[in-house]
């Protein structure tokens, strides 16, 4: 299997663009290339997943993108803006208004309602109160989770905390959705529920998504998955035209290719 070109974004519009991204570790004595010339675009409205055996890079790749970490060489572009050249309070209101998280545990604050998560998000840009309410209910309704506004995270399911941190990430509305391994920690149920409602953040709102994931299922419901080995882009997989589980199978040539660090199914 030949390894994909350099330049594996969508054709057309370019939300996000990685040029030549490398990220590298530790010393003289003991440097690890966490990421090796890693370049890529993304298009708006574009369901990305990432997958890739343990070690591969992918959370290293999701994390420079968010700023967590930043980047050894190559840059980074998000609606044409340079993150990587960000700092300080510039970098902070990139990450409050251009990304939305969702992370395998929820990263709910066990001290806030479902509603008052979803708002803190809106508080924090310094929405006016008599937006928020409305705002925080729209979303609710929109994906499901009306049922916990008045509960906390504790009195939720797994599933359900895992539908407010999506919430809470799409209620500003953000350029770029980034998640982490969502369905890591939830049973085939929960999964499948969430895993609609992210279809349906991108096709019913226009989300952008980027999802990194050991699990071929969950890649499935992406527009686009791209395969990283090694810290290179190894190969990618694009649903066009196929149903979802034409798409899966095409997905686990890959993985199958990779050996057995990847979920083949739940």
């Amino acid at each position: 299997m030949n390894e994909v070109q350099a330049n594996v974004g969508a054709q057309g519009a370019v939300l996000l663009q990685l040029d030549h991204v490398g990220k590298v570790y530790g010393n003289k004595d003991a440097v690890t290339n966490a990421l090796n010339d890693v370049s890529f675009t993304v298009a708006p409205r574009e369901f990305v997943a990432i997958m890739g055996p343990s070690g591969s890079g992918k959370s290293t790749l999701l994390n420079c993108i968010s700023t967590i970490d930043a980047v050894t060489s190559g840059k980074i572009l998000l609606a044409g803006q340079d993150i990587t050249r960000m700092r300080g309070a510039a970098l902070a209101r990139f990450r409050r208004d251009e990304l939305g998280f969702i992370f395998q545990d929820s990263n709910l604050l066990d001290t806030l309602t479902g509603f008052e998560n979803i708002a803190l998000a809106l508080t924090l840009k310094g929405r006016a109160p008599r937006e928020i309410r409305p705002a925080v209910m729209a979303m609710a309704h929109t994906l499901g989770v009306e049922e916990v506004l008045e509960k906390f995270p504790q009195q939720m399911s797994g599933g359900q905390r895992q539908r407010v941190a999506a919430a809470r990430a799409m209620i500003s509305n953000p350029k770029l959705v980034l998640a982490d391994e969502p369905t890591g920690a939830l049973d085939s149920r929960s999964s499948t529920v969430l895993l609609e409602t992210l279809r349906g953040m991108n096709q019913q709102m226009g989300a952008t998504i980027m999802m990194v994931t050991h699990d071929a299922y969950a890649a499935s419901y992406s527009t686009r998955t791209i395969f990283i080995r090694d810290g290179r882009l190894f190969n990618e997989v694009r649903r066009g035209g196929s149903d979802q589980a034409e798409y899966y199978q095409r997905i686990m040539d890959v993985v199958s290719f990779l050996g057995g660090e990847l979920s083949h199914a739940r």
